[in-house]
């Protein structure tokens, strides 16, 4: 039996070619597999034209193959059009399986696969946005499989099913998860026990009580996450595909002549405002924990959810930092002394859509980087309660 589940929108998915915003043929190592390469040799009309874009690179002893980027970090096949060359004179069969693939993503489980999308595409956080209600997930796999997987995965499912669950808001979604996660570490041979609490409405309810009453200085969260933008953003905020999206954010922010009381009241009011995207953020987040949070290693799931929460951190103090760019919120008219920047509640999607992507690419497909910046930052990778706490306050 072919045991399958995937997100139900997993098939719906286009590439939308020359109308994509961002190409994903750019900023990123792109594989060639060997299968594809030996193609690309064996043919002879085309070979010398394939094979002088190919580089190789050793890693554990294994030769890998790339595409070699031109000097603006782009694929020599990508024509001014934004079209692939490839496609254009051979067809998708000629693509690498990593072209062929994305945004599709595919895990294995024994006799279990499962489909997702990456939110580094635009098109799929499209998707994603007009969905009604929660992202759901086709299941076709026989129900004694599903009760015998690993405890790793059924972890991964309790994961998903407090961010699905209505009655709480993405905040406490997100911390209750988390909280979990650092439950599930601590005392690993009580896993099992652990799950069922954290199936409990009333267990989830207690939790969320106690850190309501938990007072958090906004200062302090408003720095931290702007110290956190600052750092993710630095090999970043320069490179072409990126630079309108984050220098100028990055500039605002380390802007001294703005009045930081008055900014961080506009933050707090731009957070409120925020909620008109909480549900596309939590489909993505839902989405990702799918992906990308299971592990045997119960540190691996909590640094790979901790790589999507941070994506969703810098998501939202971007898009913060972008509406007041946009919308020409800094009052450059006034002197410096009275400076002053001000918000309305219009949060255009596409600012959104835009920094979801980037982030995931910048982030996402950069979890080992990530991890490493947080081991230097910090004692260790895995991040203490009352940081999550002061993050995404």
């Amino acid at each position: 039996m072919n045991n399958t589940v995937k997100m139900e929108f997993y098939d719906r998915f286009r590439c939308i070619a020359d109308k994509c915003s961002f190409t994903c043929c750019q900023n990123w190592d792109i594989l060639v597999d060997e299968d594809t390469l030996g193609k690309w040799k064996s043919d002879e009309k085309q070979s010398e034209a394939f094979c002088k874009n190919v580089k190789s690179k050793k890693r554990n002893r294994k030769t890998e193959y790339y595409i070699k980027m031109n000097p603006r970090k782009g694929c020599p096949f990508l024509n001014e059009k934004g079209l692939c060359n490839i496609v254009i004179s051979n067809g998708d069969e000629y693509l690498s399986k990593a072209c062929r693939a994305f945004p599709r993503q595919e895990n294995n489980f024994g006799d279990l696969d499962e489909y997702s999308l990456s939110c580094a595409c635009p098109a799929v956080v499209d998707i994603i946005y007009n969905i009604d209600g929660t992202v759901k997930f086709l299941h076709d796999a026989d129900d004694n499989l599903m009760d015998n997987l690993l405890p790793e995965y059924k972890i991964r499912e309790v994961m998903m099913s407090i961010m699905q669950n209505c009655n709480f808001s993405l905040t406490d979604k997100i911390l209750l998860t988390f909280h979990m996660l650092l439950s599930v570490k601590e005392e690993p041979g009580m896993a099992a026990e652990i799950r069922k609490k954290y199936q409990s409405e009333e267990y989830l309810s207690s939790l969320t009580g106690i850190w309501s009453g938990i007072k958090i200085d906004n200062e302090d969260s408003f720095q931290e996450t702007k110290e956190l933008f600052l750092d993710i953003i630095l090999n970043y905020k320069k490179e072409m595909t990126f630079r309108d999206y984050l220098q100028g954010i990055a500039d605002l922010a380390e802007d001294e002549e703005i009045d930081d009381n008055l900014f961080l009241t506009q933050w707090n009011d731009f957070k409120m405002e925020f909620v008109q995207y909480e549900k596309l953020m939590e489909n993505c987040i839902i989405s990702k924990i799918f992906a990308n949070c299971v592990s045997e290693d119960i540190d691996e799931m909590l640094l790979a959810f901790q790589v999507v929460i941070t994506e969703y951190i810098m998501v939202r103090y971007s898009v913060f930092l972008k509406s007041l760019l946009e919308e020409k919120y800094c009052n450059e008219s006034q002197p410096q002394t009275t400076k002053k920047v001000r918000t309305n509640n219009i949060i255009p999607y596409n600012i959104t859509r835009d920094y979801i992507v980037i982030y995931s690419r910048i982030i996402g497909y950069n979890a080992d980087g990530i991890r490493e910046f947080w081991e230097d930052s910090f004692e260790e990778a895995v991040w203490e309660f009352g940081y999550m706490l002061l993050l995404i306050n």
